[in-house]
């Protein structure tokens, strides 16, 4: 289908198009969407061949931990049947995610049944038949770390015959008695050499946790650290959606959407589904434009989750300064970053702007505000080492597509140097400026293997 003729297509039919190859608000569940996570899913499948060992996926909020499970489920799961999975929340308990999971095979009832069967010989004019009932029992919560093993064994054998199960957001599990009880029931399906296979994701504070409660579960636990794209993954995914629709982009477009999301899969999946609906509103548009790109950040900043914007728009209502200060934050690929560095990208974005910068006691008392419950509490800081960073990872990626809204491009490839080293950089522009055709764009694939 040519350009022009996906212009005529009708809106809901261009929506689905976009949601068969962009996954802004759910999990991947094929690895042939899931960009620079080779290595990580080559470690799942060889640790869940050895009997009795599971996997733990850790890192920050963001970076795809959930939909590499998934992933690595699908990839690992026997194909006589789908992969199971539970999400933990603030309700959720060891024994509630057991049963869920042993639900979930249907091998356990989760309300009692009666059955009603026929017994003996039937004929013509003759019949020696009788009515039968048999109850099944509700199916009812683990009584112990023992128990929960034999029944999860026992389902999940009979479920098929390689059985997966991801249980996802393992931190949320709000109780530490109850989240240390995983690792316990790990133990115990190491010992019997079980071949229930369960890759749970969480945070890094969560597995340390976990593995802290017990000494034998560092050995039957698999444990992968997840970190932000690199910048070639991001690039493949937007270039995999424009070649599904057959789209032509300046690589200028590509490049500029991987730098906003500073290796958040989620944020490159967002900018890339409005880049295609902001094509898709231009009539007679042939090629993906910075216009469009443009369009995709106003839209996009406004569809971002309400967890994400709050803590911005906390501490930035009415103060345009604020604003200025946490782009300053977030003006590097680091996570972590000295009051000298942000003082310095503060300057550049305020000459970009041509606004009258704060005086440093005045920057660095905002800096400091910026920590506190009236301002959101966006920022925390290291004050031995004069770091500060976003309290919450992900919403440094919200705060660049801010700043990408009002023009304002900031870095992303380069890292701060370490604090209080001296070293001899080349002397560079102090403006930030929106990246256009004319400017350097890395030697990086553009995506050629995705054409058709």
């Amino acid at each position: 289908m040519n350009n022009a003729n996906l212009h005529d297509l009708e809106e809901t039919e261009f929506g689905k198009r976009i949601h068969a190859v962009l996954f802004p608000s759910s999990p991947i569940q094929s690895h042939e969407f899931l960009f620079g996570r080779d290595d990580q899913l080559e470690r799942i499948r060889r640790a869940l061949m050895a009997p009795g060992r599971q996997v733990f996926i850790y890192g920050e909020r963001g970076v795809g931990k959930s939909s590499l499970a998934g992933a690595a489920a699908v990839e690992c799961q026997s194909s006589d049947a789908v992969p199971l999975h539970a999400s933990c929340g603030s309700n959720s308990s060891f024994a509630g995610v057991v049963s869920c999971l042993i639900r979930a095979t249907g091998n356990e009832s989760s309300s009692s049944v009666t059955v009603h069967k026929k017994r003996g010989v039937e004929g013509k004019g003759l019949s020696l038949a009788r009515h039968v009932e048999t109850n099944t029992q509700p199916a009812t919560a683990p009584l112990d770390i023992e128990d929960a093993a034999q029944r999860l064994d026992a389902a999940f054998s009979a479920y098929s015959k390689r059985t997966v199960a991801v249980i996802d957001e393992f931190d949320l599990i709000p109780e530490e008695t109850e989240r240390n009880k995983f690792a316990e029931l790990i133990k115990a399906l190491g010992d019997r050499k079980s071949e229930v296979k369960l890759i749970f994701t969480g945070v890094a504070s969560a597995l340390d946790e976990l593995l802290a409660s017990h000494a034998s579960a560092h050995r039957q636990l698999d444990t992968i650290q997840l970190e932000r794209l690199a910048y070639q993954p991001r690039l493949d995914i937007t270039n995999k959606a424009l070649g599904e629709f057959d789209l032509d982009a300046d690589p200028s477009v590509v490049y500029r959407i991987g730098n906003v999301s500073n290796g958040f899969p989620y944020y490159v999946h967002l900018l890339t589904e409005h880049l295609l609906w902001a094509w898709y509103g231009d009539a007679g548009a042939q090629q993906v434009t910075m216009g469009h790109l443009h369009e995709a950040f106003i839209k996009a900043t406004d569809a971002v989750h309400a967890d994400l914007r709050k803590p911005y728009d906390e501490a930035t209502r009415g103060r345009d300064q604020a604003a200025y200060v946490l782009w300053a934050t977030a003006d590097a690929f680091d996570l972590e970053r000295t009051t000298d560095a942000i003082w310095k990208s503060y300057m550049q974005i305020c000459d970009t702007l041509d606004v009258d910068a704060l005086e440093k006691k005045k920057f660095l008392s905002q800096l400091r505000n910026l920590k506190t419950d009236a301002k959101g509490e966006i920022l925390e800081g290291i004050p031995s080492r004069r770091l500060y960073r976003f309290r919450e990872a992900m919403v440094r990626g919200y705060v660049r597509m801010a700043a990408a809204r009002k023009n304002i491009q900031l870095d992303d490839q380069e890292f701060d140097p370490p604090p209080q080293a001296t070293i001899h950089t080349p002397r560079m522009s102090g403006r930030k400026r929106w990246m256009d055709t004319s400017r350097f764009v890395p030697n990086i694939k553009m995506g050629a293997q995705y054409r058709r």
